[in-house]
This record gives structure tokens, sequence and C-alpha cells, in this order.
């Protein structure tokens, strides 16, 4: 049966929902930090540090959804909550413009921003073949799963977010905002991550911050790795190319337990994102489940369960002779 996407989309477009949402985590992190202080010395915080771990993810989430300018009705509240909510999860609200360009190609490998088809798979096997040795090398070594979701998350959001900047000069976006607007607000950004980091360590809880980062990096880093890589993949031409099928087809549906489902804000219907991004994380369950009970649109989505995402944390390479997402260890048969 057909449905009318319009009316569903904007049946689900943002509420004042959200201030019941950000109320209940305001509490759940303020709570968390208290905690996390006042366990400081305590062998308790292998608990506290764990769960403002998972909370940091849902305040990405919360962060993500304002850069869509989907999460309030208010595109200045949203443009306010992103700014703080930024500065807890370290990364500026300017991020929205790169992943703007995300949604714009994602499955395009011949889109006109020369952005990649999908961001964690940086060669294809036969680009990977003409490297030399010494390239083949330190790419093995960093995209080493082992690696490269263990360290190069924090990395990314402690120090080279600081100059992230850089990435909007040198790289083509689909929407360009005034560099001086940009720069500052990576200025902003970067003094309140300075600050918090500085308060964090007066109250001698910084090292409890970092592994805090460190879990919600590492998990929000390898959730993203599942939405976009997974087999059979969706690569297709620019001419191709197609925003639903983007989201249908290039996006998966991760089967997140119930009791992990706060944290990850509803973003594992990945798909539902990607076909609109302007429903916020706090509808898109619903919207998915009213699709489908009302039509047939989302009986090919690709599901996900949790063992399959960790194998898939070791795709890296597409092969495009086989059109699917391969190994290290495939492509050294290959070569």
């Amino acid at each position: 049966m057909a449905i009318n996407q319009t009316a569903l989309f904007i049946k689900y477009k943002s509420s004042n929902k959200a201030f019941i949402d950000l109320s209940v985590h305001t509490f759940l992190l303020c709570s968390s930090f208290y905690s996390l202080w006042y366990f400081r010395n305590n062998w308790l915080n292998i608990i506290t540090i764990p769960l403002l771990g998972l909370l940091n993810i849902k305040t990405f989430i919360i962060f993500h959804d304002c850069g869509h300018n989907s999460y309030t009705p208010s595109t200045t509240l949203n443009y306010i909550l992103g700014m703080i909510t930024g500065i807890l999860v370290q990364m500026p609200l300017s991020f929205s413009f790169r992943h703007d360009t995300h949604h714009a190609t994602n499955g395009n490998i011949e889109n006109t921003y020369g952005w990649r088809y999908n961001e964690h798979i940086y060669y294809t096997l036969s680009q990977y073949k003409k490297l030399g040795t010494v390239k083949r090398c330190l790419f093995r070594f960093f995209i080493t799963p082992e690696i490269f979701f263990l360290f190069a998350p924090l990395l990314n959001f402690v120090i080279l977010e600081r100059f992230s900047f850089i990435k909007i000069i040198y790289r083509k976006i689909r929407k360009n905002p005034n560099p001086f607007y940009w720069f500052l607000e990576q200025l902003i950004n970067n003094i309140g991550v300075f600050y918090l980091n500085y308060i964090l360590y007066c109250n001698s809880i910084l090292i409890h911050w970092l592994l805090v980062m460190w879990i919600s990096s590492n998990i929000g880093v390898m959730l993203f790795h599942c939405q976009h890589t997974f087999n059979p993949p969706y690569v297709v031409n620019n001419e191709n190319w197609d925003l639903k099928d983007s989201g249908i087809m290039g996006s998966s549906f991760i089967q997140i337990p119930y009791f992990l489902k706060y944290f990850t804000g509803g973003i594992e219907y990945h798909h539902v994102h990607h076909m609109n991004a302007k429903i916020p994380n706090y509808n898109l369950q619903k919207y998915h489940e009213e699709v489908i009970q009302k039509s047939n649109m989302f009986d090919n989505i690709v599901k996900l369960s949790l063992a399959d995402c960790y194998d898939n944390l070791w795709l890296v390479l597409y092969d495009e002779d086989r059109k699917k997402y391969i190994t290290f260890a495939e492509a050294f048969t290959e070569t």
C-alpha cells in the first residue's frame, strides 16, 4: 500500500517533545557528572565512567540533530543548543556543513564534490593496488580496526577537531559558510572545550573525562561505520544516485538492544534519517514503525545485528569488480 511520505514527514518533524527529551537528558547528564566527581577516587567509577560515556553518545545525537536544524522547531534554539552540546562532545557546530555533504553524497562514487561516497572507505581495491609499498603498510597499520577504532576517534575529537576549520578551507562542501563566521564558531568551541577541561582538571576528574570521551567516541565512530559499511553496499554513479535509495539501500537498520536504545537516540534507524534528516532522533522509531504498518517500503532495508556490526568493522576497501566491501585479508588474496 502506498503512503503519503510528505504528510508523514510533516507528522514526525521536530516538535515540543524535544523539550521533554532535553529535560530528561539534562537531568541524567548532570546526575552522572556529579556521580563522576563524587566517586572520583572510588572503585564505583568503573560504573560512572562508562555510564557517562554512553550518555555522551546521546549528547552527540542531540548536537547532530541541532546541526541538521531538526531537534527543536526553533532555528535559534537549535543553534544555541548545538553550540553548548558541541562543547560537551568537543565538536564545533560547523561540523554540520561537512555532515550535510555526507548526506548529499552517501553512496555516490562520482559525486561532484569529490567527497568519499563512504567516509570510512578511503580506497577501492584497484586504488589500493596502485599504492607504493610504504603507503600500503602505513594504510594497513592505521586503518586496521584495532588501531583505527580504538585510538583515532579520541585523537580526532580531542585534538584534530580543534583545527577542523582547515577542512572547510581545503575541501569542497555543499554549503559554503562565511569563512569568518566559521572560524569564529570554531574559536568559541575551542575556548569552551579548554574551559570545560580546565574545570574538570581543577575538580580532579579530567582523566576520568578523557576515558568518558574515549568510550563515547569509540562507540560513536563504530556505530557510524556500521551505518554505511555493509554488504551488499550501495555504491552507484551520479546518474543513478537517489536520496531515498541512499537511505533505504545505503544506510543500515542496526538492531540495538532495548536497554541501549536511549543512549543511541534512535539513530540506529539510519535509513529513515538519510531519507529525511529533518526528522529528529526522538521520532525516528515512530516513523519507521508507522511505515512498516502501512507499506512495504522498508521490506528490503539492511538489518544488522551487533554481531554483524562487529564483523563489518573489518571491511576497509571497496572491490569494484565484485561490488562489495572487503577486508584486508581478502585484499591480500587478490594482490
